[in-house]
């Protein structure tokens, strides 16, 4: 992990990116490396207050699996 990085209430800074022409963002190294995110990995895109969230398939299948447990269904 770099020396110099950054962290906030927002989180650590992992660099800059920007949209191609196709609408594909390029997620920095840095943070592919330190949220283990690899090639083929799902994401569920949510845009919230001017920002743009990206929760992993394998994330928010345990959220939902965890809410989930806490109701009884008939």
């Amino acid at each position: 992990m770099p020396k110099n990085k950054s962290k906030s209430v927002f989180g650590e800074f992992a660099g800059s990116t920007s949209i191609g022409e196709r609408g594909q963002v390029v997620i920095p190294k840095i943070a592919r490396d330190r949220l283990g995110i690899k090639s083929g990995d799902k994401f569920l895109v949510i845009a919230h207050y001017g920002k743009l969230i990206l929760i992993s398939e394998k994330e928010m299948k345990n959220m939902v699996k965890n809410i989930t447990k806490h109701f009884k269904i008939k």
